[in-house]
């Protein structure tokens, strides 16, 4: 019972992190970077060939860019505010998110911020 649950929790988040990119106007490429895997397990994921049952570090960065998704739209509004906040440069984070987010630290650090952003309003 508990793999079919695990399966159905990998579905789930496979779908969110599509969709929390898709939100965000990150294509297959960012995404990949995002995961730290390939393209082509991005491809899989996006036509529901494959769900996340990745590393543990990839699950990680999955769940970690649907928050960052979550908690931008709640400071930004929309998804429109939020595509131009992430590709513009912020110097709370010291550059532009879009391109921290292409590494573990940097996602962390985004999460991290648009959490603490989130607590104040």
């Amino acid at each position: 019972m508990k793999s079919v649950t695990s399966s159905a929790e990998n579905a789930v988040l496979s779908k969110a992190f599509i969709r929390a990119g898709e939100g965000l106007g990150l294509d297959d490429t960012d995404l990949s970077a995002v995961l730290g895997e390939q393209v082509s397990t991005v491809l899989r994921l996006r036509h529901g060939h494959e769900p996340l049952e990745l590393s543990t570090e990839a699950r990680s960065r999955a769940m970690l860019l649907v928050q960052l998704y979550q908690s931008l739209l709640a400071v930004a509004g929309n998804e429109q505010n939020a595509k131009v906040w992430l590709s513009s440069k912020s110097r709370g984070l010291s550059g532009r998110p879009r391109d921290l987010i292409a590494c573990k630290t940097g996602l962390e650090q985004v999460a991290e911020y648009l959490a603490a952003t989130r607590s104040i309003i």
